[in-house]
């Protein structure tokens, strides 16, 4: 039997760093909300968003129709588009080149990008990682559940 509700976490988990602003930020309003209860308010909420919530890709395939937003508490907010179907799962690698405005060098970083290809050429963004097997890692779970295989389209093509 077919999942109805696909969910998939498309944004990396908490850092250290955001986790302690985050939890900066909600004591800050605790504080802050015995001498003014709507800004403390505001700063708690603040404080407890980025634990509560994620970019998601959602699929509903009894209705037809997926959305691409942000999931809080297990609701997804965005707009719904209908589903297409699915072209492909690839794993593209793209090379990105920083000049420094302060010295004449170049830094050249290379990254692996996973998207997803719909039927009506949407594309998206599934992955993206510095090491090529941690992304084919990080697409395979996708590729398992819709019963598609992953394209990589960084290996070199062979010659006849």
């Amino acid at each position: 039997m077919e999942t109805p509700l696909l969910r998939y976490r498309l944004s990396e988990p908490l850092g250290g760093g955001t986790r302690v602003c985050a939890v900066i930020m909600a004591a800050g309003g605790i504080l802050i909300f015995w001498f003014q209860p709507l800004l403390g308010l505001l700063l708690i909420i603040a404080g407890v968003f980025p634990f509560v919530s994620f970019k998601c890709l959602e699929i509903d395939q009894y209705s037809g129709t997926y959305t691409v937003g942000i999931n809080i508490l297990g609701y997804t907010i965005g707009r719904k588009e209908p589903y297409p179907g699915i072209r492909n799962i690839f794993l593209k690698k793209n090379r990105t080149i920083h000049r420094s405005s302060r010295t004449w060098s170049a830094t050249v970083s290379t990254s692996f990008n996973g998207y997803l290809w719909l039927e009506d050429d949407t594309k998206i963004l599934l992955s993206q990682d510095s090491n090529k097997e941690l992304a084919l890692l990080k697409l395979q779970p996708f590729a398992d559940e819709l019963q598609i295989e992953v394209q990589d389209l960084t290996a070199p093509l062979s010659q006849a």
